[in-house]
């Protein structure tokens, strides 16, 4: 018997959870952010075989700064380790390379490059 099988490289964002203590570096507020995880993975009928390249970020719910932090924080906040996110922590991601953002108004993760998100309307920041 001939199986054909079906595999593939995807890459995925997904958002871990909210932290209601961060103090932001560019709109110098405390307030909420959600960590976000990046990671690309190899899969075979679907199911995840392995991930590779992951990164955490977190958006600040007050301006939409992306900031990315260390890949251990990120993993102990996944973990549910009570880790506080510093100022030194946060580092402003480039603002000219495409990272995914989530819109102020619905919460959704939309591209960096739309003007409007395209699941409310809402201008984006």
């Amino acid at each position: 018997m001939f199986f054909i099988g079906i595999f593939g490289i995807e890459s995925k964002e997904k958002e871990i959870k909210v932290i209601d203590k961060l103090s932001c570096k560019f709109c110098n507020r405390s307030s909420r952010g959600n960590l976000i995880k990046s990671y690309s993975f190899f899969h075979f009928f679907f199911l995840p075989i392995f991930k590779w390249n992951e990164e955490y970020f977190v958006i600040c719910e007050e301006c939409n700064t992306l900031f990315s932090i260390s890949k251990d924080k990120g993993k102990a906040l996944e973990r549910g380790e009570n880790i506080e996110i510093t100022y030194w922590d946060l580092k402003e991601v480039n603002q000219y390379h495409e990272y995914n953002i989530g819109c102020s108004n619905c919460g959704k993760i939309v591209s960096s490059n739309y003007k409007y998100c395209p699941y409310c309307g809402n201008k984006m920041k």
